[in-house]
């Protein structure tokens, strides 16, 4: 038997008496049947027009928006926000950031072991997050489908995500919620692809049945659904392309010229004989004749590369267009070849303070929702918050530089100034130099104590002490 027999053995072993694979998972060390979803999930174009019997339909640009967002510009910076969001470390905060005990630190035990997963098709929660994360970037709202067990005994067993087309918001003129809060086109689509509103039989859902997300600062008065940064490039290219035709009405076969011809000093007849002679050579520009006589020709570019360009140069300026979306540029990507340490750490922050952050801001917010369907989480006054947490850039670099001050000015020993830096395992290890006989353990002392003992132990003067202490003392790296 080899390990494929093996794999072939386990996985059938998982499958139920119909040969399908069983809705469990496991929550504390409780095994828990997760209940059927009411969500349907589909590839095809949604029910993306039509009347406003079902809340108020998203409009193509929706669907316009998720193409613009599988483009490989766009994917490239979804990959690059996907990679930093799944860092982060799930946890919860209360208010005096003490640590949770009694019923509190129970139930965060249950709920964080719901977020992990594994949840539907066997999703990790860096799946859901990868897939909600496209989702806001393109359509701008992204939705988990809360499941419970079956048998009711946990409110949220699991998480599925919802593609954001299929969801429609129902909310009256004044924009106040309805009942259902959703409508999620459950049989909506046919073997021609989208079918008429007539033939929807939608499903309700009430806002205790999924996590509605939307792109962090999407937010417009006028808008029912969020304006995501693939909207907006895809507002620039039609404002391109009107422009485009515009001028298109002013030349024959609706092409712009690249650019003009002109002779100085020529006569009306001399320009149009030249003009004769190369639309007699348009189809081998090789047969144009070397002209001589009255005045310089030159040739005038119109538009520079804005009309001519190469593919190249229209790839760059499509992947600028977006990063110009997000707030971002390439520097922040690294997509310039002068990108170094200095300005690496500047560009790191950026990135945090649009993106990053109010990212982990907005999947905070889901996760609450989420805890909220949890009654002894509502009993205990919601008793901690659960966040996405990383490691700020600029709070890190101001943090180690506040630890730096303390230890050189004798408030912190060098052990504690390794702990606090998060360093354990240095600040654990032996931190001992013997000196003239004497062993000195120089983690335990502050440092101008220390530089104090050392010095006696040596006999040495203080101009000694600064040339002889770089050669017993360990670096600050080790």
């Amino acid at each position: 038997m080899g390990i494929f027999d093996d794999a072939t053995r386990e996985y059938a072993d998982r499958l139920n008496s119909d040969g399908e694979r069983d809705s469990e998972t496991t929550i504390g060390a409780e095994s828990i049947t997760i209940a059927d979803s009411d969500t349907q999930q589909t590839t095809e174009d949604t029910w993306l027009s039509g009347k406003k019997k079902y809340g108020w339909p998203r409009g193509r640009e929706a669907y316009e928006a998720r193409q613009i967002q599988q483009t490989w510009a766009m994917e490239v910076i979804t990959n690059g926000i996907v990679d930093q969001l799944l860092g982060g470390e799930l946890a919860a905060e209360n208010e005096g950031d003490d640590d949770l005990t009694g019923p509190a630190a129970d139930l965060w035990n249950v709920i964080r072991d719901v977020l992990k997963g594994p949840h539907l098709m066997d999703d990790t929660l860096d799946d859901l997050i990868s897939a909600a994360v496209a989702d806001m970037v393109g359509p701008g709202n992204a939705y988990w489908d809360m499941l419970p067990a079956e048998n009711a005994s946990i409110p949220v067993a699991a998480l599925k995500p919802v593609d954001a087309l299929t969801v429609r918001h129902n909310y009256d003129e004044n924009g106040n919620p309805k009942d259902p809060a959703y409508w999620q086109a459950a049989g909506a689509f046919g073997g021609a692809g989208n079918m008429n509103m007539g033939n929807v039989s939608p499903t309700p859902l009430t806002k205790d049945d999924i996590v509605a997300m939307r792109y962090p600062g999407s937010r417009r008065s006028f808008r029912v659904y969020p304006q995501s940064p693939a909207m907006q490039v895809k507002k620039t290219l039609e404002l391109l392309a009107n422009s485009t035709s515009h001028h298109n009405r002013f030349y024959n076969d609706d092409e712009i010229p690249a650019g003009f011809v002109q002779i100085m000093g020529a006569s009306d007849n001399s320009v149009s004989k030249i003009q004769d002679k190369i639309q007699a050579a348009a189809g081998d520009p090789r047969s144009v004749e070397v002209i001589g006589g009255e005045g310089a020709a030159q040739w005038i570019e119109m538009g520079g590369t804005a009309i001519n360009l190469n593919v190249i140069e229209e790839q760059k300026w499509f992947l600028q267009l977006c990063l110009a979306a997000f707030g971002l540029g390439k520097a922040e990507i690294g997509m310039i070849e002068d990108v170094n340490r200095a300005n690496g750490d500047v560009e790191a922050s950026r990135v945090f303070k649009r993106v990053t952050g109010p990212f982990a801001k907005e999947f905070s917010r889901a996760f609450g929702h989420i805890a909220d369907q949890f009654e002894v989480y509502r009993q205990l006054d919601r008793p901690f918050d659960i966040r996405l947490r990383f490691s700020d850039p600029r709070e890190e670099r101001a943090r180690e530089e506040r630890l730096l001050k303390m230890y050189e000015a004798g408030g912190l020993t060098r052990r504690e100034w390794y702990q606090r830096r998060g360093d354990g395992d240095v600040a654990e290890g032996d931190m001992t130099v013997e000196i003239n006989g004497q062993e000195v353990d120089y983690g335990a002392l502050p440092k101008d104590v220390l530089d104090h003992k050392l010095r006696s132990l040596r006999g040495d003067t203080p101009e000694d002490q600064a040339e002889d202490q770089a050669e017993d003392m360990p670096s600050e790296d080790e």
